[in-house]
């Protein structure tokens, strides 16, 4: 039968006791401050986007006036084979009118029986011809005028035509190096003393280029049928697919 404790001996596990829990209670709390510790927050990441970028659209032209110029003149050129009226420095390109030389009395080609006669070509910086224009047949002139858009530095060539007497003009655009024929103005002043290009307007907007004219009367399709007009706002609409009379 085991011996009871004597008082000496129960105060020293008491002490002991003590002593341990001195030193178990900062354990206790070092792993319960641990163990309330928060995980750090991880940063939260926005998914990426991947978008097309969109091509940047060309500025719309408004109310864009032509003003007429003149280009700086050649002289000396030759081409072999073509007789030059006249020839201008545009930028990087040489305007050139003219005609192709008659062999034996007749048109040789280039020309043809239905394409002959006066014309406009276009050469580029390293002397090659990029655009020809359709032959004027028997015209006594074909004088080019020029007008630059305001705005976006585009060019309209118009060039007057004439037998005895004017008769309107063909109108192209130069737009970034390219020329494209718009059409023929068939129409004049009803002054002899005046002709298409001293009356002539020129404006864009919303992508459409009108021809007005300032004169109080105006004759269509003059040398053919001399339609004589008062002139209430006639105009000719280039609207980017032809050019047609409004009136």
């Amino acid at each position: 039968m085991p011996r009871p404790l004597c008082c000496c001996s129960i105060c020293a596990l008491k002490t002991l006791f003590r002593n341990q829990m001195r030193k178990l209670v900062p354990a206790l709390v070092i792993l319960t401050l641990a163990s309330c510790k928060e995980e750090p927050q991880k940063e939260k990441q926005t998914p990426v986007s991947h978008k097309i970028a969109e091509a940047p659209k060309p500025e719309m032209v408004r109310n864009a006036v032509y003003s007429e110029f003149k280009p700086e003149s050649i002289t000396g050129l030759k081409i072999k084979g073509f007789d030059i009226e006249k020839a201008f420095s545009v930028g990087e390109n040489t305007i050139v009118t003219g005609n192709y030389s008659f062999i034996d009395g007749k048109a040789a080609l280039p020309d043809t029986e239905k394409d002959w006669g006066n014309r406009l070509l276009m050469f580029n910086n390293k002397n090659e011809i990029i655009y020809t224009s359709k032959g004027s047949g028997e015209t006594y002139l074909y004088e080019p005028h020029f007008y630059k858009n305001s705005q976006n530095g585009n060019i309209i060539i118009v060039c007057q035509l004439a037998f005895e007497y004017f008769f309107g003009g063909e109108a192209f655009l130069l737009e970034k190096g390219k020329i494209k024929y718009l059409g023929n103005l068939d129409i004049e002043p009803n002054d002899e003393r005046k002709k298409l290009t001293d009356i002539l307007k020129i404006q864009e907007s919303n992508k459409e280029i009108t021809f007005t004219f300032d004169a109080d009367s105006l004759v269509l399709k003059p040398g053919s049928e001399d339609i004589v007009i008062r002139n209430n706002n006639a105009k000719y609409i280039y609207d980017q697919h032809s050019l047609t009379l409004h009136q």
